[in-house]
């Protein structure tokens, strides 16, 4: 049960994510908002975090759906399937017509946050998925 919660979880997220990722900008974020934000990057921290989400939660399912057993080959597979994913993203983008512009900075914060969330996974997989 726990597996297909995961499943679940996992495709209702990167669902999400390519919904948010293809919408223009200014229907996620308001023009007069957008000046009252004023963190640096945010934008490459916000790619990076939901990267790190992304594949924490398909290596979680996968470590459950292979009984706990999660391969170099299968983290591997994960991470080049994220990274084209990204990839796609930023030419879209670019290619959009719609106030969106790819950034091969935001793909380096994609890359980052999907190491990230390999290296926390394999940290943590023990102690609170097992």
């Amino acid at each position: 049960m726990e597996r297909k919660i995961l499943l679940f979880v996992a495709v209702v997220y990167s669902c999400a994510v390519t919904a948010l990722f293809f919408l223009p900008t200014y229907l996620l974020v308001p023009n007069e908002k957008v000046s009252k934000i004023n963190i640096p990057h945010i934008d490459k921290w916000v790619h990076g975090i939901i990267f790190f989400v992304l594949i924490y939660l398909w290596q979680w399912y996968f470590y459950k759906h292979k009984k706990h057993n999660l391969s170099a080959v299968t983290i591997t597979v994960l991470l080049v399937i994220l990274m084209f994913y990204g990839i796609i993203i930023e030419v879209f983008q670019e290619l959009s017509p719609v106030s969106r512009s790819g950034d091969v900075f935001d793909f380096l914060a994609d890359l980052l946050g999907a190491l990230l969330g390999i290296l926390v996974f394999k940290m943590f997989k023990e102690k609170f998925h097992s």
